[in-house]
């Protein structure tokens, strides 16, 4: 008896510090075992004494209650953890916005920057800065009323910036008045249409109130110190020598997945979309076209919007029309089966295992046709390659009920050609083109770049570029460039001379283009 008792003494002490390592989170898993080697040892010695029986039943109990709460604790750490994995998802469309918003945080913040941009502004534009203060401030208004008698009475000369900060830009401006040798310096402020925290801001609203009144000189503002991006372009593109280099063509790609990817994040943005890009070998009209280029453009976008769990289906028209009249474009055909047969990397083991999927199962990047039957419910972005209609066959009726079953998601039309086709038999005739206008007019551009020529008959040579970026920050910026070669003809350069917020007319682009000066001349 006494050696029950001594026993089961030592049982006891043995179950407190049981219970002990239970409450410790590195201690469960060993209280669980020992609970089941003393719960089997309590038993024994209790069966062994009558005498110990009743205290022997009670730590049994004890102990069955201390497996059941270790169980209970293991239980509750892992619905814990599966409530952390549940917290941590995030839907793929927000973690593309949070991408877009931590490239649009890069730039500088105005604060930071005031004495930089205060030199520059003073140093590279003062001419802008003397015609918008001349238009958006009572110094403007004074002169008119000064000079409506005699004009020249009252002449602003200069604008010089004296701070700056995310409301205002504060200037001194000289006047020379008539009859007095020293020049009247005036204090005024110029509003900003909007508060702009950061440079990429503030380089969009100057450039914003320029555009407004055509004023000449505003792109050398797309040089601010401490924007995210200058709008230079590489020297020694050579886009006229086709194929181009591959890091030339990475660099339009990289380029035009960017505007993408800002334009499906920004929820403000409409969700038609356009991109047009017609460099040589991207201009279907020209016999420099390579349809690799195309689809090495489309796979980077594809890629780039699936790396954030997004779906992508990737669309390609397919035959049109009626009887022995059916058919598809001639840039488009074999395209889809091409497309398939691109390396994707996306094989067990490669950068993109799984991301196109199989026979029996689809991927984040999906294939398709175009046409309401199409659309998928999962799917999140659509892109389009280059849909257009043939002869006695519009592409407007497939397109547009795809366009209204996609409903509020993205789709994107790459190098499209909506317009009408001369057809007989009444197809794309005057009945319902304003119907097929307005839908082609739904989608907004969010990339265009295109090079201009002298002429039409023959595109060469290249005499600029006319870019527009879909940017995070601020509003989209139409960049003229005017091109130039060295006078030994080994490098060229594309020279940014003017800014815009919408594509300016032809008249205007030729005549900013003949004015620029080569910046070989200057060296």
């Amino acid at each position: 008896a006494m050696a029950s008792a001594m026993a089961l003494l030592l049982l006891s002490l043995a179950l407190h510090s049981v219970a002990v390592a239970a409450l410790l989170p590195t201690g469960r898993g060993l209280a669980h075992v020992a609970t089941h080697i003393l719960d089997s040892s309590a038993r024994r010695h209790a069966a062994s004494c009558p005498a110990a029986m009743a205290f022997g039943a009670v730590h049994v109990s004890r102990l069955s209650c201390l497996r059941g709460f270790s169980v209970n604790m293991q239980e509750q750490e892992q619905a814990q953890e599966r409530g952390e994995k549940e917290e941590e998802f995030v839907p793929p469309m927000e973690r593309l916005r949070e991408v877009v918003r931590a490239q649009a945080s890069q730039g500088a913040l105005v604060a930071e920057k005031q004495e930089e941009i205060s030199e520059f502004l003073n140093s590279h534009v003062s001419e802008t800065l003397l015609q918008l203060v001349l238009r958006y401030t009572d110094v403007g208004e004074t002169a008119k009323s000064k000079n409506f008698w005699s004009r020249g009475s009252w002449v602003p000369a200069a604008a010089v910036v004296e701070a700056v900060n995310a409301d205002s830009i504060s200037l001194s401006v000289s006047v020379r008045v008539r009859g007095k040798e020293a020049p009247e310096v005036l204090k005024t402020s110029l509003k900003l249409p909007s508060r702009c925290e950061r440079v990429d801001e503030l380089r969009s609203a100057l450039l914003e109130l320029a555009a407004a009144n055509a004023i000449d000189g505003a792109a050398a503002l797309l040089q601010l110190p401490g924007a995210t991006d200058d709008w230079s372009l590489p020297d020694d593109l050579w886009l006229n020598n086709t194929p181009n280099r591959r890091s030339v063509r990475q660099m339009f790609y990289d380029d035009v997945s960017a505007a993408v990817q800002a334009a499906v994040a920004d929820e403000e943005c409409d969700r038609r979309m356009r991109v047009t890009i017609t460099t040589p070998e991207l201009n279907m009209q020209m016999d420099s076209y390579r349809v690799g280029t195309l689809l090495e453009l489309v796979r980077q976008i594809a890629l780039d919007l699936s790396s954030h769990g997004l779906r992508v289906r990737i669309c390609v028209q397919g035959s049109m029309g009626q009887g022995i009249f059916t058919g598809m474009p001639r840039v488009l055909s074999g395209v889809r089966k091409v497309l398939g047969m691109m390396d994707w990397q996306s094989d067990e083991g490669q950068s993109n295992a799984g991301v196109v999927g199989d026979d029996e199962t689809e991927g984040l990047i999906r294939f398709g046709a175009i046409g309401e039957g199409e659309v998928k419910a999962d799917d999140d972005v659509f892109l389009l390659l280059a849909p257009q209609s043939m002869v006695g066959a519009p592409i407007y009726e497939p397109l547009s009920a795809m366009a209204k079953a996609a409903g509020d998601r993205a789709m994107v039309l790459i190098n499209d050609d909506l317009a009408d086709r001369q057809s007989s038999g009444g197809v794309m005739g005057v009945r319902g083109r304003s119907d097929r206008v307005a839908f082609a007019n739904s989608f907004r551009d969010v990339y265009k770049c295109r090079m201009l020529y002298q002429g039409t008959t023959f595109m060469y040579p290249i005499k600029g570029a006319l870019r527009m970026s879909y940017k995070p920050a601020g509003r989209p910026i139409h960049v003229l460039y005017a091109r130039f070669d060295s006078p030994d003809d080994r490098y060229e350069r594309y020279v940014p001379v003017g800014a815009f917020d919408e594509e300016p007319q032809s008249e205007r682009i030729t005549e900013l283009v003949k004015a620029a000066r080569s910046p070989f001349e200057e060296a």
